[in-house]
């Protein structure tokens, strides 16, 4: 995250994608999703173990409040994305929150996807995937 007078104008970040967890089930129905999701149905991870997240555009809206655009890139396909940010200081900390929608399609996940594939019926999965994101940094001022 890079801040310029307390203000963002830019930064990235690197997700790894073992971390990738489902918030809707537990026991086992959770685990077994977060497998498949993690296998080369969907992401890949053995092959593709990151993420990225570069900023390209932060245009600031109301108080702490951005509009960032950026280009994201999954299975090594890359693509824009846009979305709110919010950004608070606390202490010695600068907090970033954003809420990313994703569109899995643009990076070749296929799986269940009715982008790829005609007649799956009820058996479809929504192309569009969600990122809540939370970065915490040190908040060191530069003289």
């Amino acid at each position: 995250m890079a801040l310029e007078g307390g203000k963002l104008v830019g930064g990235n970040f690197t997700i790894g994608m073992s971390t990738l967890s489902n918030t809707d089930l537990e026991g086992e129905q959770k685990g077994k999703l977060e497998g498949h999701l993690k296998s080369d149905d969907f992401f890949g991870v053995a092959t593709y173990p990151t993420a990225t997240l570069t900023t390209t555009k932060v245009e600031p809206k109301a108080d702490n409040t951005y509009q960032v655009t950026g280009v994201m890139t999954i299975k090594n396909k890359t693509n824009q994305v846009q979305f709110p940010a919010t950004v608070t200081t606390e202490g010695n900390q600068v907090k970033a929150n954003a809420s990313i929608t994703v569109d899995r399609s643009g990076y070749d996940v296929r799986y269940g996807s009715d982008s790829f594939f005609d007649n799956l019926g009820d058996k479809v999965i929504y192309d569009d995937f969600y990122l809540e994101v939370l970065l915490v940094a040190a908040n060191s001022v530069r003289k």
